[in-house]
């Protein structure tokens, strides 16, 4: 497992931040910022979403591809991330929550209480897979 700063722990941990960090391995789109998109494998990416893509292609403006073996996409350049369709984003982010990936692990020995931050921190995750349960729920039914 890679090594995350403390502000990369707690933004994995707190934030949607943990999405590329959860894709590696898997095919992604990433839009760009400037119009652009980006498609390829992502082999590392960190706590600020900073990703490095293997196997990538460009595409420009108009459309046009241009490949690369390696391509890093700095965090303020991504406007969206596509989660590949073959993976189930409510599951994924439950195993996620499930395993400590959004959880912070206390200093406390003893267990402690959890702090505010982490209570609101895992109450708006619960918010988030509630809305893209009923996400769901909105598409099969028009289906």
């Amino acid at each position: 497992m890679q090594q995350f700063s403390s502000r990369e722990k707690y933004l994995v941990s707190n934030t949607l931040n943990c999405w590329p960090v959860m894709l590696q391995g898997h095919p992604v789109l990433i839009d760009l910022q400037n119009e652009t998109s980006v498609a390829g494998v992502i082999d590392v990416a960190d706590g600020h979403m900073t990703c490095e893509l293997s196997n990538a292609v460009f595409i420009d403006r108009n459309g046009g591809q241009h490949p690369f073996d390696h391509f890093m996409v700095r965090n303020r350049m991504i406007r969206q991330i596509h989660i590949p369709t073959h993976l189930d984003a409510e599951q994924e982010l439950r195993q996620a929550m499930e395993r400590g990936v959004l959880r912070r692990k206390r200093m406390d020995p003893k267990g402690g209480k959890r702090t505010f931050k982490q209570k609101r921190a895992e109450m708006r995750h619960k918010e988030t897979l509630q809305m893209i349960s009923q996400q769901k729920e909105r598409t099969k039914q028009e289906i």
